[in-house]
């Protein structure tokens, strides 16, 4: 009786494991295609091709979602993911995107107060100078004909032809920063200790020699919050998600041990 027992119990065992292995590979061969993920890529269709899809474009967007899902599932089951670097980084990737998407809460209204604060320095208004110039080519002995312009200014000479410039005469409301991508480091230097509504020079940049008229000059400045709170909200949760970001792969490491194989 007890050898009839054991025989039956093996068979339901069996039987058992049979049931979970095919139960397995049903699960695997069903492919359900999301009413969430539809409507993203026919999102991504319409904004690509600039129309919604029609009924026979949408199968088409089907079908390759379904030959996707279908080699996708392939290539695991003959392990292709195994050691692939590049596979691993898009898989990291993205659950370091779903991990900062978890978080939806808004920040306070106190704690965008502090962060403001905190890096107001971030959100510096950069001084903007509006001016005008006369280009001496230094190939055609720019500085010392920018001198000679300058002398005839003085003598009460306006009419003062200089080169032709290819970015243009007239500036208005620049940054140092475009400034310096356009003329050059020294020419900033030079500009910002110059006096306004006169001219002055011979100033150097890295085409030659100028003659300059600064018009106007708005100092930098430190804006109020409400002037910038849409961009303060974004970088504070900006930093919250990469801080929760941090603090996650922080206790993930504690689960880890880490070898090093040494490359003697």
């Amino acid at each position: 009786m007890t050898k009839k027992l054991s025989v039956f119990f093996g068979i339901g065992i069996f039987i058992y494991i049979l049931n979970l292995i095919f139960s397995a590979s049903s699960d695997n061969k069903l492919i359900v295609v999301l009413k969430e993920e539809l409507n993203a890529l026919k999102v991504s269709w319409t904004s690509q091709v600039g129309r919604p899809p029609n009924e026979d474009e949408i199968e088409g967007i089907i079908n390759q979602l379904v030959d996707e899902e279908i080699l996708y599932r392939e290539a695991l089951r003959l392990g292709l993911d195994k050691g692939d670097i590049i596979i691993k980084r898009r898989l990291a990737q993205k659950i370091g995107f779903l991990k900062q998407e978890i978080h939806t809460k808004k920040p306070s209204n106190d704690e965008i107060e502090h962060f403001f604060l905190k890096n107001k320095d971030k959100y510096l208004v950069p001084r903007k100078i509006s001016f005008t110039h006369i280009y001496f080519n230094k190939d055609k002995n720019g500085f010392n004909r920018a001198k000679q312009a300058k002398t005839n200014f003085s003598s009460g000479f306006l009419n003062i032809d200089g080169d032709p410039f290819l970015l243009g005469r007239n500036f208005v409301l620049k940054t140092p920063i475009e400034i310096e991508r356009s003329f050059g480091k020294g020419f900033l230097d030079s500009l910002n200790s110059q006096e306004i509504n006169s001219w002055v020079g011979p100033i150097n940049s890295i085409y030659g020699s100028h003659l300059v008229n600064i018009r106007k000059s708005i100092a930098s400045k430190v804006p109020n919050l409400e002037e910038v709170k849409d961009l303060v909200t974004e970088d504070l949760k900006f930093q919250i998600k990469s801080n929760e970001m941090k603090n996650f792969l922080k206790d993930l490491r504690k689960e880890y041990t880490v070898q090093v194989q040494s490359q003697l």
